[in-house]
């Protein structure tokens, strides 16, 4: 088994983030499986075995960046006059900024007084004082390692709707970068349409000269999700259903901690 053994347990599968209802009724849910059961990890190992090419996403994937993402978020809302909370941001992951706001700008009625391009400004800005701050994303390990284990085995790539530069600069700080082929972002002229649709997967499995049938991607968010399917992968992992992946991880710790005091309490 290519899979190290803290991921194979009788766990039950990871909750994935929640959809505020308004988003929930508008999104076609993707099933993914739930790799807390064996069964769908050895299923995960056998297309892994049949796979030509890898592609995976960047934010979430490959680096944990949500959780500086959301303040970067926070603080930009704030100073715009924005409403965006934790569920819409996690339900809007995969999809452009500049998308992003726009959906904002137009549900709250702000058309007259923001353009989404100096929304867009002002995020850079924050996500950049708070990354000065010193505060920086860590790669994910439970993915780096397959990327690492198929480098120069079989062609991988990138496919992210991150802005170019910082995907870059952080697979490049946590120096994983040289471990793909490829490098396609949104801003790519080849990529017509954002993630959910298909376009990204599809210039990515081309990038790298291989079939988007014979690929397996890699994703944390529903419209990757659904954007894989579309592109017909291989395979679609949804990474926030493995057990070691960070917000489980630290799920799991909480719950720990909270029995451990229970248990204290006489």
């Amino acid at each position: 088994n290519f899979f190290p053994n803290y991921l194979y347990s009788n766990s039950s599968a990871a909750e994935t983030p929640l959809l505020s209802s308004n988003m929930s009724d508008k999104m076609n849910t993707v099933e993914t499986p739930g790799y807390g059961d064996d069964a769908h990890l050895k299923s995960l190992e056998a297309a892994l075995s049949q796979a030509r090419g890898l592609v995976f996403d960047c934010d979430g994937t490959l680096l944990d960046t949500m959780p500086i993402y959301y303040q970067s978020w926070e603080k930009s809302c704030d100073e715009l006059g924005l409403s965006f909370p934790i569920e819409r941001f996690y339900a809007f992951a995969g999809a452009p900024v500049p998308d992003i706001f726009e959906t904002l700008i137009k549900e709250q009625g702000k058309q007259d007084t923001l353009t989404s391009a100096h929304c867009e400004s002002v995020k850079r800005r924050h996500h950049n004082q708070i990354e000065a701050d010193g505060q920086k994303a860590g790669p994910i390990d439970v993915i780096v390692d397959i990327a690492r284990k198929y480098h120069g085995k079989i062609p991988m790539a990138v496919a992210s709707s991150g802005w170019r530069d910082h995907v870059i600069e952080g697979l490049e700080r946590v120096g994983i970068k040289h471990l793909f082929d490829s490098i396609v972002t949104t801003d790519d002229t080849d990529v017509k349409k954002p993630k959910p649709h298909p376009d990204i997967f599809l210039v990515a499995a081309e990038r790298i000269g291989v079939k988007a049938e014979e690929c397996v991607g890699f994703e944390d968010a529903d419209f990757g999700m659904q954007s894989l399917t579309s592109a017909h992968f291989l395979y679609a992992c949804d990474v926030r259903l493995l057990r070691m992946y960070p917000r489980n991880v630290e799920k799991r710790l909480s719950e720990l901690g909270s029995s451990q005091s229970e248990s204290c309490v006489v």
